[in-house]
């Protein structure tokens, strides 16, 4: 997963360049200020980032403070957006620590990245109240003096979010949401536990 922090990144702003030419086609509008149709959705905000490698009862704690960001793509079916999407947590500066003692990593960073499909339940299609389920593939990667590459523990990775949205324009709305994802990841026979709550701003068209 090289440089993978980095895809994610390319992808948001591909994924604002798509909104703004969706916002400006007139034919791709649906009602105004009503959650349906086509489905844009990016958040950014601050998080923190834990994961707990085990092998044969021996543990060691891997944590930080981490920048979670996320692209999410969909139509409406229903009262239910759905799509496929991606976001990732990264963590700049973890710390360590294992049989109780702390240690400073230096210069490491760990990225948790999920790819997957999701679910935005609006319970009002006109108001701001709203659940996002997120399931899918991903992995955790670390990475030291800027370099990274080699193994890295993959599994699967669930999320969660809860939120609320403000209507700015016709089809944009903009929010705070709350989101945990849980990732039980593994590699080589050692098992990476991953949890990851973050508080998001949202950027939404729909």
């Amino acid at each position: 997963m090289r440089n993978i922090y980095r895809t994610l990144t390319n992808a948001l702003v591909f994924g604002a360049a798509l909104s703004a030419i969706v916002a400006a086609a007139p034919d791709a509008s649906a009602d105004p200020r009503t959650h349906d149709g086509f489905y844009l959705h990016l958040n950014a905000g601050l998080g923190y980032l834990s994961t707990t490698a085990e092998l044969a009862g021996n543990e060691a704690t891997y944590s930080g403070v981490s920048l979670p960001s996320a692209l999410m793509l969909g139509g409406t079916v229903g009262p239910v957006a759905i799509g496929g999407g991606l976001f990732g947590d990264y963590a700049f500066s973890p710390s360590g620590e294992s049989d109780g003692m702390s240690s400073d990593l230096g210069d490491v960073s760990m990225t948790l990245v999920g790819i997957g499909v999701f679910a935005d339940y609006y319970v009002d299609p006109h108001g701001g109240l709203h659940f996002q389920p997120f399931v899918g593939w991903g992995g955790l990667e670390f990475s030291v003096d800027g370099d990274s590459g080699g193994s890295d523990p993959t599994g699967l990775v669930l999320a969660l979010g809860a939120g609320y949205d403000w209507w700015v324009a016709d089809e944009w709305s903009i929010g705070v949401m709350g989101r945990i994802a849980y990732a039980p990841l593994s590699l080589n026979d050692v098992s990476f536990t991953t949890i990851a709550p973050a508080v998001l701003a949202t950027f939404t068209y729909h």
